[in-house]
């Protein structure tokens, strides 16, 4: 074991254990090194999958957006053929609703007479039922004005007129 010792294999023997403090500070320190780029190349991956999912949020933003551009359109169009077509459309809707009433009046005065001719047993003469119709009509618009329901008019009501 001596020969070996006195040998230092290859190194000067004061600088063998100075050496070693040399070589455990590089390697300690490459360590770091090599723990620091792991820790800079992890933040430069999440850094561009960050970037990627902007742009690829940029990229839905726009769409979203023209697709809401494309709906605002939509609605302004829809909103001025609303505006072009409402007067007429409130038109037909009361021209409707008058319409409609006047059916319900009609179909009251018919319903009204037919009562009384089913109640006297009286056959049916075209001609004077036409000109009662008109009387039963103008009866119930006339108590109408008063205030009284169509619905309240009854066949005793009218019988006056059907003489």
């Amino acid at each position: 074991m001596k020969t070996l010792s006195g040998a230092h294999n290859g190194w000067a023997p004061d600088a063998d254990t100075s050496d070693r403090g040399i070589w455990k500070n590089t390697i300690a320190a490459a360590s770091h090194a090599l723990e620091t780029v792991a820790l800079i190349e992890h933040g430069v991956g999440m850094t561009l999958r960050l970037q990627r999912k902007v742009r690829e949020l940029r990229e839905r933003l726009r769409t979203t957006q023209a697709e809401l551009d494309r709906y605002r359109a939509l609605h302004a169009h829809a909103l001025e053929a609303l505006r072009t077509a409402g007067p007429a459309a409130a038109d037909d809707a009361g021209k409707l609703r008058a319409d409609g009433e006047a059916l319900r009046m009609r179909h009251r005065a018919y319903k009204l007479l037919i009562e009384h001719y089913a109640r006297t047993g009286s056959p049916i003469d075209l001609a004077v039922f036409a000109a009662q119709r008109r009387q039963v009509l103008q009866h119930i618009l006339f108590q109408q004005r008063r205030g009284v329901p169509a619905t309240q008019i009854s066949v005793d009501d009218i019988a006056f007129l059907l003489r």
